[in-house]
């Protein structure tokens, strides 16, 4: 058996699961490897990746060419290799009593999926290479389920279109957050390396601030129409913020007991609203030029503009539920137009 161990402490080996977006920010890129495997002379087949200069393969391919023995210890997380045991398919699954049962592994073998094909719905005029009709299915998907955890739908998003994408969900967040998702189940991200579902959560340090609105919300909603809602969440932040182009203030400090208005810039109105109307079921994103930004509302059923900072600063409705604003470059109203559908289906029809 010594080849066997000469073979494995010759060849660096290892596993790293990143998911598309994680490894391109850490600057690390998998690709399949092109390098020659020998054992005893002979040509053997691995499949291998190469990641950072060195060559990355399976420990139980390694095994399954040397016919020794490697098994998971879920009790211990740790791969036990039996150089005295032939190698063998069938892997036990020893797990501590306490360990919950591991999620099913999750495989794919397709470029997309999704249950349905929502992107019928929308104005076809919206799609472009990048935000492409399995794009609009992925997230759409799970705006649907509400989840990304059982059967995520998803797509392959290239690195060069990967923050595009990202800002692309950072327009939609308010209530909720939408991230890159990769299920800590995946058994085959190498093999995908551009997979791309989406994940939609309220983080937990949110909690209390969604605590903190609810009597602003119970007022909302019983009013009568959606530009009603609108009109009176854009007061009720006016009331909480005071304009300042160079202050920041988050969710979790604005929706909280202080004493005075808190200074905040554009970015930070838009970010705040976008939290407000998601706890009232109004569709919101915003919407930037190069140094400014707002949001956009679906109210009644028309997407509206809404600049709550604006209002602020001059102490009246500048830009309420207005159908255009003059003057203002949208900076990606591609992604707009992709959004708007998104979030409302027909709507720019």
């Amino acid at each position: 058996m010594k080849r066997g161990l000469t073979f494995l402490t010759g060849m660096l080996m290892g596993a790293a699961l990143f998911g598309g977006g994680t490894a391109y920010a850490a600057g690390l890129m998998a690709e399949p490897s092109s390098q020659t495997f020998y054992l005893d002379g002979q040509q053997v087949h691995l499949q291998a990746y190469a990641i950072g200069g060195s060559n990355y393969v399976k420990l139980r391919d390694v095994g399954r060419a040397v016919n020794i023995n490697v098994t998971y210890d879920g009790a211990t997380n740790s791969v036990q290799i039996a150089t005295n045991e032939p190698y063998s398919e069938d892997v036990p699954a020893i797990t501590a009593p306490s360990t919950p049962m591991a999620p099913a592994s999750y495989t794919i073998s397709t470029d997309h999926w999704s249950r349905e094909d929502f992107s019928r719905q929308a104005n076809p005029d919206v799609f472009t290479t990048v935000y492409d009709r399995t794009l609009y299915n992925t997230i759409r998907q799970t705006l649907v389920d509400g989840t990304s955890e059982t059967a995520p739908a998803y797509t392959m998003v290239s690195k060069d279109n990967y923050g595009e994408v990202k800002r692309l969900l950072g327009r939609m967040d308010g209530l909720y957050q939408h991230d890159h998702h990769v299920p800590q189940n995946f058994t085959n991200y190498f093999e995908y390396l551009d997979y791309f579902a989406v994940s939609v959560q309220m983080p937990d340090n949110y909690r209390t601030a969604y605590d903190f609105i609810q009597p602003a919300v119970g007022t909302a909603n019983q009013l009568g129409t959606d530009r009603e809602k609108v009109k009176y969440l854009n007061d009720y932040l006016c009331s909480l913020l005071s304009y300042d182009r160079t202050a920041t203030a988050g969710i979790v400090r604005t929706f909280s007991q202080h004493s005075g208005e808190i200074d905040a810039a554009c970015g930070s109105y838009a970010h705040n609203f976008k939290f407000l109307c998601g706890a009232v079921g109004i569709p919101c994103i915003t919407i930037s030029t190069t140094d400014h930004s707002w949001n956009l509302v679906y109210a009644d059923g028309q997407w509206l503009h809404v600049d709550v900072s604006a209002n602020d600063l001059y102490r009246r409705d500048y830009i309420l539920l207005s159908r255009t604003v003059p003057d203002r470059t949208d900076i990606a109203p591609a992604a707009t137009e992709f959004l708007k559908e998104l979030l409302v289906p027909g709507s720019t029809k």
